[in-house]
């Protein structure tokens, strides 16, 4: 059962946050596949409000800031967790259980989960506070 959530459940910030999240697992591997782009778009059609900044000018800036993470290879883990600290630090439990779920169907949406995948959702779980017994 998939459980359904307001459509006001974030502000502008936390959704920029999110959607970060998404787009970082879809990079991850080096290409944002069509088929995990559709997944991020469609989560952003949902919670996208028109009075937020445009969504085209949005993705342009986040692309901008992941490449940045990936460019240093010397310090890519530490700017990753300083990346993924910044973008999860303010969500809400409800907000981060979307989240997880949102970057889990990026993950899974070309068919194929890579070692950096699996290990970047390990640390957006730790970030997010979740444990895994």
């Amino acid at each position: 059962m998939k459980t359904e959530f307001p459509e006001n459940l974030f502000d502008e910030d936390t959704l920029k946050d999110a959607i970060a999240c998404a787009v970082l697992m879809s990079s991850i591997d080096g290409e944002i596949h069509d088929t995990e782009w559709q997944v991020i778009q469609s989560f952003a059609n949902k919670y996208w409000k028109d009075d937020y900044m445009d969504f085209n000018t949005f993705q342009g800036e986040i692309t901008g800031k992941i490449e940045s993470v990936f460019n240093e290879e010397e310090t890519f883990q530490e700017k990753l967790n300083q990346f993924l600290e910044k973008l999860t630090g303010n969500l809400t439990s409800q907000q981060k259980n979307i989240v997880l779920n949102l970057v889990g169907d990026v993950m899974a949406a070309d068919g194929i989960m890579t070692l950096d995948e699996s290990k970047l959702f390990a640390s957006l779980m730790d970030k997010l506070g979740i444990r895994i017994n």
